[in-house]
């Protein structure tokens, strides 16, 4: 007999992103329109630096992509033990909280070189990465929490790293993508198949293709207009 089928509970527990629990919790194509958008924000700032870019990049690649991913994945044990029953949960978590100190530590160095005023998003990101997965305190993991932790703060850091100024444009720009991350996080609710019928779950996976790739395609775009202006 075959592999029991089960429902999918998160858009992303498809193809290779089943194959192996440390894979999935990269969760590569919700990171990605993370990556996105801090690049929106990086790139649409009066001044951009190539360093400071990639230092923001690797922060939030060690903060928000593994540690709050793998914690998420331990905390919520009985989601995704039916699709990982062999997952050895001490250790990714272990590996979840030294990826959020990682990061944590970029930007530490981030602050003591460019902006000592970026330890404030620094400490706000760490609480976020560490707190928001085990849903402590309750507020934190609403849809208001989510764009709080997940748009607003992280585009609100990578614009204000770039020329360590915060403008009427930036915080626009945090509150925009603050909301928009909070619908691709309710179209992803909206794919559980175990919640919905298979006409919703259809059309709410469309319009999550349909998202990643606009973000995908403006962060790209405006990444080379300031790649080519710079050389």
């Amino acid at each position: 007999m075959g592999e029991p089928v089960l429902p999918l509970v998160e858009p992303d527990l498809v193809g290779i992103w089943r194959k192996n629990v440390w894979w999935f919790g990269f969760r590569w194509p919700f990171s990605m329109v993370l990556f996105s958008w801090v690049t929106v924000a990086s790139t649409l700032a009066p001044e951009f630096h190539l360093d400071r870019y990639l230092l923001t990049l690797l922060a939030g690649f060690f903060g928000l992509v593994i540690g709050a991913h793998y914690i998420d994945i331990t905390a919520s044990k009985d989601k995704y033990l039916p699709y990982f029953p062999k997952m050895n949960r001490g250790a990714i978590r272990t590996v979840g909280v030294f990826a959020v100190l990682a990061g944590v530590a970029v930007g530490v160095y981030m602050s003591l070189t460019y902006s000592l005023w970026f330890l404030v998003f620094v400490i706000l990101g760490g609480f976020f990465a560490l707190l928001y997965p085990i849903e402590k305190p309750k507020w934190l993991h609403t849809y208001p929490g989510f764009g709080l932790a997940w748009g607003f703060m992280p585009v609100l850091a990578s614009y204000y790293i770039q020329g360590t100024r915060i403008d009427l444009l930036g915080l626009g720009l945090a509150v925009f993508l603050g909301i928009t991350v909070v619908e691709m996080h309710h179209m992803a609710v909206l794919t559980n198949e175990r919640e919905y019928s298979a006409d919703l779950t259809k059309n709410a996976r469309l319009l999550l293709k349909i998202h990643r790739t606009a973000a995908y395609s403006i962060g790209l775009i405006l990444l080379i207009s300031r790649l080519v202006a710079m050389f």
